[in-house]
């Protein structure tokens, strides 16, 4: 037997144990360095991706805020932003407009590692919504040594400005009046009382329904006086939030609808702060369950968002806006650029500004009382100015003592102290600023040394068509203490330091900031004075709030440009900017 011969094919074959242990080996530490490099690389490319997002989430909310600020906010109904018109991202005037409901922000931008070196690349696009102008998605794909991935968010950009609500309410009489067969168009903000969070803010029962639409064509008249763009809006992008508080849904509480769900309801410290009938549906992890079509319909729900929100606005607080910024308080503001300044002290009636104008008998005679009662008699507090300009105020009557239209000029800002208003007969209004360039204008009645200070308003008052149409042509009032509808419409932006009421089945187009909202019975419609003495009981209960009473108030969005330069607003408002999806690819 050769042995020799054995001892070489046992060597040749351990050989080749070998090698294939060893080839099996590389090749294995082969395929580990390969698995490796493709996840170090698909790493890479989605943190190539996700820097790409992140820088230009930020750079999208920079440049809405600088729009803002700038006072770009443009027009619009419903939804709006002014980013729906492209973004100046150099901030030299030019915008990069969308094409095709979208826009390249970045195209093969690089990606650095500590020491400069690229780690990967990132293009991005950012697409808005066709329908909701608030609404827009950045999609992020970053690659990296040829591995690909994609990130996506979506974002709501929005503004929560005093004047982009149907209704900004204070603390009051924690709103709880705000109920029973209430109808809102438009958004809701509720600051609340922070001392108390555990109080219930709004006692949403009966019929109450908060909407995301209105058609004007509904109302009898109104549509007419309102521009074609803004007299039916199927998306006014309304929220419910609510600061301090809770929120009670019962009855047929309506809040957004299954085919036209608000945008948000963001109430104190979440789900727990909702209670009543529908509070199951809503706070299960699906929000879309509007329990046999009622109860909360909205896109997202969660506690209240903000984390600057904007305070109630008082008359002896400073008010950032562009027109107010200047000076100490916004009741300061409104004293000294007033067009017409009239304050009543000890029963005589000065002219603080201007001091040397001559005002008609008519005017002096009307104020002598404390009440400026603009009823069946016309009413001329103008004057004329060097240049031949107006400024002031004027009411003209037409018709007999029972039934007739009034007809109400204002020409600039005007501000009455220590005095209440009274508009007892259905009017028309002009409003013009001091310069006549814009039909706005600001019509503010302040209290002094306790009088005064109130506004009721008997009869319907609606801009004069063949003057301007709203929300192009506005009159914006302002009352120190309270103001009382008691007429069947009002079209106007409204602020009261204290309550506003409206009377049932009535309805205020535009939007109300008011401490306190509340609606009161058919009894209210009666005329009086609310801050002249009460003649009987029965008038006395007219005031007070009433639960369950049908009226509405209608949002009606004063673009930017348009709005009375003395309401209240805050310079570059209050932008939000939520993050509704996030996925990864």
């Amino acid at each position: 037997m050769n042995t020799k011969g054995i001892a070489l094919v046992a060597t040749l074959a351990l050989m080749v144990v070998i090698a294939l242990l060893v080839f099996g080996t590389f090749f294995t530490t082969q395929i580990e360095l390969w698995t490796t490099r493709n996840d170090t690389t698909s790493v890479q490319a989605f943190y190539a991706a996700e820097a790409g997002l992140q820088k230009y989430k930020a750079v999208l909310f920079q440049q809405y805020v600088w729009r803002e600020q700038r006072g770009q906010g443009g027009g619009g109904p419903g939804c709006f932003t002014p980013l729906v018109t492209g973004l100046d991202l150099d901030r030299n005037g030019t915008l990069i407009p969308f094409t095709n409901n979208q826009l390249v922000l970045a195209e093969d931008e690089a990606v650095m590692d500590a020491f400069g070196n690229p780690v990967g690349r990132y293009r991005v696009v950012l697409y808005k919504d066709a329908q909701d102008g608030q609404l827009f998605t950045l999609v992020s794909q970053g690659t990296s040594s040829g591995a690909k991935a994609t990130v996506q968010a979506t974002f709501r950009i929005s503004n929560t400005g005093y004047l982009e609500q149907a209704i900004f309410a204070g603390t009051g009489q924690a709103n709880k009046w705000l109920n029973g067969g209430a109808t809102i168009r438009g958004g809701i903000y509720v600051v609340g009382s922070p001392s108390d969070p555990n109080q219930t803010v709004i006692e949403a029962n009966g019929n109450f329904a908060l909407y995301n639409w209105y058609d004007l064509n509904a109302y009898s008249g109104i549509a007419s006086r309102v521009e074609p763009g803004y007299q039916k809006v199927q998306d006014l992008c309304a929220s419910l939030r609510v600061q301090y508080g809770k929120i009670s849904v019962g009855g047929s509480t309506e809040i957004g609808e299954p085919t036209n769900k608000v945008k948000g309801v963001f109430v104190g410290r979440g789900a727990q702060d909702i209670v009543g009938r529908g509070a199951q549906d809503i706070t299960r992890e699906n929000v879309d369950v509007c329990g046999n079509n009622k109860g909360v319909c909205t896109e997202t729900l969660g506690g209240f968002d903000l984390s600057n929100p904007p305070p109630f606005p008082t008359l002896d607080a400073k008010l950032d806006s562009d027109a107010c910024s200047a000076y100490p308080t916004w009741r300061n503001c409104l004293q000294n650029r007033a067009a017409l300044r009239i304050q009543r002290l000890e029963n005589q009636v000065p002219i603080a500004t201007p001091l040397d104008v001559n005002l008609d008998p008519s005017c002096l005679q009307a104020l002598q009382s404390g009440t400026l009662t603009l009823d069946n008699k016309d009413v001329d507090c103008t004057f004329t100015r060097p240049d031949g300009s107006r400024g002031g105020f004027r009411y003209t009557y037409t018709g007999n003592n029972k039934s007739g239209q009034g007809l109400l000029q204002v020409f600039g800002d005007v501000v009455l102290e220590g005095l209440n208003l009274v508009l007892n007969q259905p009017t028309d209004y002009q409003a013009s600023s001091s310069s006549g360039s814009a039909k706005s204008a600001t019509f503010a009645v302040l209290a002094k040394d306790g009088a005064g200070g109130n506004l009721d308003i008997n009869g319907s008052l609606l801009p004069d068509a063949s003057f301007g149409s709203f929300p192009g042509h506005a009159l914006g009032l302002v009352v120190e203490k309270n103001l009382y509808q008691r007429g069947q419409y009002v079209m106007a932006p409204v602020y009261a330091g204290g309550t506003f009421r409206v009377v049932k089945n009535y309805v205020l187009f535009g939007s109300v900031i008011a401490n306190e909202f509340c609606t009161t019975s058919a009894g209210g419609q009666n005329t009086g004075n609310q801050g002249g003495n009460k003649n009987n009981k029965n008038e006395e209960k007219e005031d007070q709030c009433n639960a369950g009473q049908k009226a509405e108030v209608v949002y009606i969005r004063i673009p930017k440009e348009n709005r009375p330069v003395l309401l209240p607003d805050l310079k570059g408002g209050k932008p939000v900017f939520q993050v509704l999806s996030y996925e990864r690819r």
